[in-house]
């Protein structure tokens, strides 16, 4: 899978992402985060972006081809 998609919810861990597959962004090299702000703190989202890290982390990541 070349490029992911992690999900986390309001209030989970980094044991609750889930991953699917992503879509590729142009010029590559690059991630992206959508963010729900209709009815999430500033505090909400940074916690999940630390839970997110934190998943990234934990698992195992592809090894690079170039």
């Amino acid at each position: 899978m070349a490029a992911r998609k992690l999900t986390i919810r309001r209030g989970k861990r980094s044991k609750d992402v889930t991953v699917a597959a992503g879509t590729a962004i142009i010029g590559s090299d690059a991630i992206e985060i959508n963010i729900d702000q209709t009815t999430m703190a500033k505090k909400d989202a940074i916690d999940l972006l630390d839970e997110a890290r934190r998943y990234i982390l934990e698992h195992a990541w592809p090894t690079l081809t170039t």
